[in-house]
């Protein structure tokens, strides 16, 4: 099977290119709210909507960087407010020692950022899943063994420092080999594996 990379260069955005960076990667998902067939995934027989996957992908060597475009400023007010919920009961409770408090505070936030972690990672594990098809029915070299990193792109009105703990769970209950990297649609040029502008 042929199939040409270059063809599903598209410049990275957030949906219905509410935010654009100008820079280019190629397409992974189609379900970006247009009703066209425009990623990499449909191409090579995954249909929209059955397997989940980041938007992007970039590969340099053997090194292949996923890259998903999110606005979580919601995800992230709703996760910091129930944390500072459960820390303040905590703090009222004279009953417990301040190690169980700690304890208890890491079990809420692994918790709370739980359905996020989950949706990340079958992201991951699928977008995995469409490289490795890719690779087979394009014949590339069977002995590329690629490492995979992720790369969350957030709006630039959203503080990504607030990601951290997020970010570290990620790196440390996924298993994602090589740090999650979260950054702001601005900072992307420092970000990206490989730097491929939109104005050719």
């Amino acid at each position: 099977m042929s199939i040409e990379l270059s063809v599903f260069l598209q410049t990275v955005e957030h949906s219905k290119g509410t935010e654009t960076s100008g820079l280019m990667a190629y397409k992974l998902d189609d379900a970006d709210g247009i009703d066209d067939a425009d990623g990499i995934a449909e191409a090579i027989g995954f249909k929209t909507h059955v397997i989940n996957k980041v938007d992007y992908f970039l590969e340099l060597g053997a090194h292949v960087q996923l890259i998903e475009c999110s606005d979580l400023q919601d995800d992230i007010a709703r996760c910091h407010s129930h944390i500072g919920q459960a820390l303040e009961k905590l703090r009222q409770d004279t009953s417990i020692s301040e190690k169980w408090k700690r304890e208890q505070l890491n079990v809420i936030k692994k918790e709370v950022w739980r359905e996020l972690r989950d949706e990340f990672f079958k992201k991951w594990s699928g977008s995995i899943a469409v490289i490795e098809r890719l690779y087979r029915k394009t014949n590339r070299p069977s002995d590329i063994d690629p490492s995979y990193s992720l790369l969350i792109v957030c709006k630039n009105n959203t503080d990504v420092r607030m990601l951290d703990a997020f970010r570290e769970i990620l790196d440390g209950q996924c298993r994602m080999g090589k740090p999650v990297i979260v950054c702001n649609t601005q900072h992307l040029p420092q970000n990206l594996i490989k730097l491929i502008s939109a104005a050719g």
